[in-house]
């Protein structure tokens, strides 16, 4: 019997798969050598309706057949088809050989790729609690590869290119036992994408924690852009075969290094030892083996040996005293780890993370969807990815890479051309020795995606700081908002919004901005506009006072500063009160006009008296939490915020308090990780606080490092002033308020604490 070759398809065509509308495109394959293959394409209606058969939409609406190559390569050109909800089914033949494709539709086909918030599957995430539309989620489907690149069997990522997928298959909304691995910010993308444009979306699902963008980009651009190649060649991040295979060869000895320490670990808990086990991992660790251990313990005098002092009866020197308490514990010998000591024989000054290896997923991921349509991609980078000093040159090795592997690759219609989109790095990514990387990385990013001539978009999370599992869907709805605005809807925003202009106007400065969309807002529970500072001439910025105008235009400006000539929003490795948006819930971006020295604004938070928490983060390390702005040092008190007695702002301190030995004292917390301390004021000399004493009774305010002043007997907001006592710039570890007050009890109220 004459066996005739397999038809071999791309690993991105199966039973369920969307492909892309209005761009044709070209399936690729390989069978029989010198063979007739054919293609017949057939498309039925979703509803099931009866369809004539004159209708040329429905049935059989595309026969081909063509010849394989002596090798048996083959390829179809397919035209392009508009986007429905109807089916298609592909169905090969070559000689007795069938490969029929079921529920395949035509819409928009999208690839999320990289680390972080992307690769969150929907099982470890919590959706809002919103009703989804049955019919909405018939029209979503996933192409999910395993998240590590390593399908069954797989131990280690091969230096060879995958072209196939062993059991890689696209699911839809029924397969709800594969529908948990999917990325949550990949479903909430779909679903609100297919919600407005109500026909079927593909997102090929390829994010990968732990992944950075080096692991993505092929050794084919790295070897064919020099700058490139001469940038990671610097970094000692070139690989050949020979070194990759050895430091697959050291992977696996780390992992048995580590098997084999728990296996002794556990062994020497339960008392059952494994005397191979603790030979090796003596050998490896530089410990004594247990043959050795063995015939240590033989010389130790225990109390089963023939001469052992325990046999001679210990007669205590006190008649009364316990003989327990004359035995010798010392003797009972113990095993001991001797850390610092190792044999390894590989040397390890050559190791490369699996992060910063090069092509990795590429190979593993990427490769095999070469000639895939797509309508555009998404990537997330992985916070060191902050520290390559040319991360634009790693950009354009990615996105030669994409342009390599999928379709079109040649535009002559704009409106076809695939988008790149872009999640900014978020401030939980913030490098403690370089605090503001995270915040240049972010201006890098935007001025690189200024610079493609395809569509592309930035989406940021920065004003959502706080642990919370629906962060995902918040971003995948985000991103669908900024597709929805490059490829559907004109009038929606195609990137978040950003500072485009500044305009000064006496004392203040007017803000434009783009993607507006409908106009921005402040942020829910917001009633003050934050986030702002100015500077003057001195480059020194001070937080400023901002103002929404007609939902286009912001205007900032701040009384002690005649001549403005710079400005900043949330420009602040922790920028937690950077939170207005547009009207689609875009946050926007934080930014700096300009990139000249200057001296930024410590985070005053506590000043304005607004707000009786902030999230923050308490030691480095931490996640976001909420945390207590003001706390009691001496005395006792209760702080409560006032909206209705207040001198500026949203609100005041109303603070009721019990006094000890006349003192009563409070203070922000400073100690916070995510406030950078100590905090500098430069070029001030004095403070400022607005007190009210409802009391009308003689008090005292005292500030440390600054004079005292006393607190009038009248019912109105006094301005008090305090000079610094010390000769150089204000420098805040701790800001203790003290109420000098003769009696037991007492309330007063403080608000708009400024340096001046």
């Amino acid at each position: 019997m004459i066996e005739v070759n397999p038809i071999i398809l791309p690993a991105w065509i199966g039973n369920k798969a969307v492909f892309q509308q209005n761009i044709p495109f070209v399936i690729e394959g390989k069978a029989a050598p010198s063979a007739t293959i054919t293609l017949e394409i057939s498309k039925d209606p979703t509803d099931g309706r009866k369809v004539s058969k004159l209708d040329t939409d429905y049935g059989v609406i595309l026969s081909l057949e063509t010849t394989t190559s002596d090798k048996g390569y083959f390829r179809f050109n397919i035209p392009a088809y508009r986007a429905s909800t109807d089916t298609y089914t592909f169905v090969f033949k070559c000689f007795q050989n069938v490969v029929s494709f079921n529920d395949i539709r035509c819409g928009d086909v999208w690839v999320f790729l990289g680390n972080d918030f992307l690769s969150i599957p929907m099982r470890n995430a919590n959706a809002p609690k919103t009703p989804l539309k049955r019919h909405v989620m018939t029209h979503l489907r996933f192409f999910t590869p395993p998240r590590t690149g390593l399908e069954e069997g797989e131990e280690d990522i091969s230096y060879e290119v995958k072209t196939h997928f062993k059991d890689t298959n696209w699911i839809k909304i029924t397969d709800t036992k594969q529908l948990a691995n999917v990325s949550s910010s990949a479903f909430s993308f779909a679903y609100t994408v297919a919600d407005q444009v109500n026909y079927p979306i593909g997102v090929v699902d390829l994010s990968t924690p732990g992944s950075t963008i080096l692991n993505w980009i092929s050794d084919v651009v790295i070897n064919g852009q020099t700058a490139l190649y001469d940038y990671l060649n610097e970094l000692g991040l070139i690989t050949n075969e020979e070194r990759y295979n050895a430091l697959i060869k050291r992977d696996r000895q780390i992992r048995h290094e580590q098997q084999l320490r728990e296996d002794v670990s556990s062994g020497r808990k339960n008392r059952d030892i494994d005397l191979a086990k603790e030979n090796e991992y003596g050998k490896i660790m530089g410990e004594s083996t247990a043959k050795e251990n063995i015939e240590a313990a033989s010389t130790l005098d225990f109390p089963t040996s023939k001469d052992s002092t325990f046999r001679t009866r210990a007669v205590p020197s006190d008649p009364g005293m316990s003989t327990t308490k004359n035995l010798d514990f010392a003797m009972v010998s113990s095993m001991q780890e001797k850390s610092g000591k190792s044999s390894k024989t590989v040397d390890d000054s050559q190791y490369i993370k699996k992060k910063f290896r090069l092509s990795t997923l590429y190979n593993c991921k990427l490769a095999a969807l070469t000639g895939l349509t797509v309508r555009g991609m998404c990537f997330s980078p992985e916070a060191e990815e902050q520290l390559f000093g040319r991360y634009d040159l790693l950009l354009m090795g990615l996105l030669g890479t994409l342009s390599q592997t999928f379709e079109p690759k040649e535009v002559y219609d704009e409106s076809l051309m695939p988008s790149f989109l872009i999640v900014t790095m978020h401030p939980k990514c913030v490098d403690r020795e370089f605090p503001y990387k995270v915040l240049e990385f972010n201006e890098n990013l935007r001025e690189f995606t200024g610079k493609l001539n395809m569509p592309s978009g930035l989406v940021s999370l920065h004003d959502l700081l706080l642990p919370d599992k629906t962060k995902t869907f918040t971003l995948g709805v985000r991103l669908a908002v900024i597709a929805l605005g490059l490829h559907i809807t004109p009038k929606m925003p195609k990137s978040c919004p950003e500072c485009i202009g500044v305009e000064k106007a006496g004392n203040k400065l007017i803000l434009e901005f783009d993607n507006l969309a409908d106009g921005l807002r402040l942020a829910e529970g917001r009633t003050e506009l934050k986030g702002f500072a100015i500077c003057g001439e001195d480059r020194i910025f001070y937080p400023a006072s901002a103002r929404i105008l007609h939902g286009v235009r912001v205007m900032v400006w701040r009384d002690d500063i005649d001549e403005p000539v710079s400005v900043t929003y949330g420009f602040s490795p922790f920028p937690h009160d950077a939170t207005f948006k547009n009207l689609n819930d875009l946050p926007v971006m934080p930014f700096r006009f300009d990139r000249l020295p200057a001296f930024y604004a410590p985070d005053l938070y506590f000043a304005s008296c607004d707000d009786l928490d902030l999230i923050g983060m308490r030691e480095w390390g931490d996640d976001f939490e909420v945390l207590k702005v003001f706390r009691t040092f001496k005395g006792n008190g209760v702080i409560a915020s006032d909206n209705m007695n207040k001198s500026e702002g949203s609100s005041s301190l109303h603070i009721r308090y019990e006094t000890e030995n006349s003192l009563y004292g409070f203070e922000p917390n400073l100690e916070y990780a995510s406030l950078m301390g100590p905090l500098i004021i430069r070029n001030k000399h004095k403070i400022g606080i607005d007190v009210f004493n409802p009391d009308a009774v003689r008090k005292e305010l005292r500030v440390e490092g600054f004079t005292e002043a006393e607190i009038k007997q009248s019912l109105n907001w006094q301005h008090i002033v305090l000079e610094w006592t010390g000769n150089d710039d204000i420098t805040l570890e701790h800001l203790k308020f003290t109420i000098v007050d003769s009696s037991k009890n007492g309330e007063i109220y403080i608000d708009n604490i400024r340096f001046l």
